[in-house]
């Protein structure tokens, strides 16, 4: 059974209590400090959990996954993607980007929630006990937003006291500035929380460590700071040490519904709540829909090829994401399991009453034979003959023209992490999949990447022991590297096998000075498209009408 945050319900409602997209314009309409509830242990409690709705709206959502994932070298934009100026970078990718407009205000609103618990600790209706643990959870959701933000916008407003009457003027401040308060709230939370693996979805002090091991990484990469990568590899070497987290042997077991449970996944240090329960699964912004739905984003369209008909098994196509070539030739799947635990290439012929000689081209096909087979590779003349009036092959000719561009947008060999054949319908959007936001598998590659200059040695074992674990059994041998190979290149490549999908690879880019580079070699679609200038996302329209200072508070460099 899973345990979730009971009052979550109660905290969608009060997520409300700050402003939406201007919100420099808008009156503070909590009522933290006059309404009688929010005096009391239960009012503070439902106010401490308002502060994780906002985690509900990046992880587990359509756009979030656009923002982090396409306009980068592992993924294109799909047959039916929403966001073409993103995944493209084109001209109108500007302050008018109506979903860049919503994630600046739902993230500022979550922003705000937590000023404004904040600003109600320490309670004297708590105990000295649930006081730290509040703080702790809510000072490490604040500095999780502060990260968004400013990777995201860059040089913006830093939020750390709640909204109160209108404020008409916006003032910038640097990175650096955001980093001094999101390592502050980290330092805090560890001091505050239990060492304990969150078995609820509340934050804990692993899940601290584990979170500023990644911000410390970041700052590292931005600044080529020693101290802060030596920070991020104690920390991350801290997180394994602790003996509670361990890898999966199978790789795609690791993402079955039989795991999908945060809390009894034992790869998972921090996840996100959801339910088989729709009525518990909503958030702050009803548009954004309820529930994980990010199964739905990189399925191709399968229903409308031979013998195939929509199923609950094998999703609904929304289209929205294609692996680039490069994402693909990054793996070597005869040594790798990670491949086929990442990806599905097989298809098999469901549709009902289905009889061999009823499938035009393929009379051959039966039910629950094979409907379709992809490749990521030419096929052979062996393979196409095997294929001939079977079954209908796709290969890497006929998904991909040479210089990576898509033939096709809605046939793609298609990444399977996050299906979910236990929904109730086929049609059905929401899944009760946990959104995983820190795996174990991270601090492996965190500690490679943070010790790779200064104890080169040791940083090859963390890698090449997160390697061996992936390795198909047999091969482990084959997975291990020598010293010379490892560098930031690599371990980039290695992030893409391990992490694809999971919200990494756009700020990774960025962290390491690779965006522009990895675009214009890989990304067929964006390559000529893409400056320097897309390292930040322009500042939305409506918050820049919104503002008096108009002098001070500008548009990011190079948008409209």
């Amino acid at each position: 059974m899973k345990t979730k945050l009971i009052a979550l319900c109660m905290a969608f409602s009060l997520a409300g209590l700050t402003s939406c997209e201007d919100y420099l314009t808008e009156v503070n309409k909590s009522g933290l400090t006059e309404d009688p509830f929010f005096q009391t242990e239960l009012g503070i409690t439902a106010a401490v959990n308002a502060s994780y709705s906002g985690t509900r709206l990046w992880y587990g959502k359509e756009f979030p996954s656009a923002f982090a994932e396409t306009g980068t070298d592992l993924f294109l934009r799909g047959g039916d993607n929403k966001a073409n100026q993103i995944s493209d970078y084109t001209v109108d990718l500007n302050g008018a980007q109506t979903n860049l407009k919503d994630y600046w205000g739902h993230l500022y609103k979550a922003l705000n929630t937590c000023n404004t618990v904040l600003k109600q600790l320490p309670s004297p209706v708590l105990s000295e006990a649930l006081n730290k643990q509040y703080e702790g959870e809510v000072r490490f959701l604040r500095a999780h937003y502060l990260w968004l933000i400013t990777e995201t916008w860059g040089d913006v407003v830093l939020s750390t006291e709640p909204t109160v009457g209108v404020v008409t003027t916006a003032k910038r401040s640097s990175v650096e500035e955001f980093y001094k308060v999101i390592f502050a709230d980290l330092n805090i939370s560890i001091a505050n929380l239990a060492a304990q693996k969150s078995n609820t979805g509340r934050i804990t002090q692993d899940v601290a460590k584990a979170f500023k091991a990644r911000m410390c990484l970041t700052r590292a990469s931005a600044t080529n700071n020693a101290a802060l990568y030596a920070e991020a590899a104690t920390l991350a070497k801290e997180v394994i040490a602790t003996g509670r987290y361990s890898l999966f042997s199978d790789f795609k077991a690791l993402w079955d519904m039989k795991n999908s449970e945060g809390g009894s996944n034992s790869e998972v240090v921090y996840y996100v709540n959801y339910t088989n329960d729709d009525t518990m699964n909503g958030d702050y912004d009803p548009a954004a829909g309820k529930g994980n739905n990010s199964h739905l984003h990189y399925i191709m369209v399968y229903d409308k090829q031979p013998g195939m008909e929509r199923s609950v098994a094998y999703g609904r196509p929304y289209q929205r994401y294609v692996p680039t070539l490069r994402l693909l030739d990054l793996f070597n799947e005869n040594v790798d399991q990670r491949y086929h635990g990442t990806f599905q290439t097989v298809w098999k012929a469901n549709m009902a009453n289905l009889k061999a000689g009823s499938v035009n081209g393929y009379a051959k096909m039966a039910l629950g034979d094979t409907s379709m087979l992809f490749l990521k590779t030419v096929a052979t003349p062996a393979q196409v003959a095997n294929a001939a009036n079977k079954y209908k092959l796709y290969d890497r000719n006929i998904m991909y023209k040479a210089d990576g561009t898509l033939q096709t947008r809605s046939q793609f060999i298609q990444m399977s992490k996050f299906m979910d054949p236990t929904r109730l319908t086929a049609n059905q959007e929401w899944s009760s999949r946990d959104g995983f936001v820190i795996r174990i598998a991270e601090m492996y590659l965190i500690a490679a990447e943070a010790l790779m200059t200064s104890a080169p040695a040791e940083a090859l074992k963390y890698m090449n022991d997160l390697r061996k674990k992936r390795a198909i059994a047999g091969k482990e041998a084959d997975m291990e590297i020598a010293a010379k190979d490892l560098n930031i290149d690599f371990i980039l490549e290695e992030r893409g096998r391990e992490l694809a999908g999971e919200l990494f690879r756009w700020y990774d880019l960025k962290r390491t000075g690779k965006l522009v580079s990895y675009v214009q070699k890989y990304n067929a679609d964006a390559k000529a498209n893409i400056k320097e200038m897309h390292m930040l996302r322009p500042i939305p329209q409506v918050q820049l009408d919104a503002v008096s200072n108009k002098e001070e508070f500008k548009q990011n460099p190079g948008y409209n």
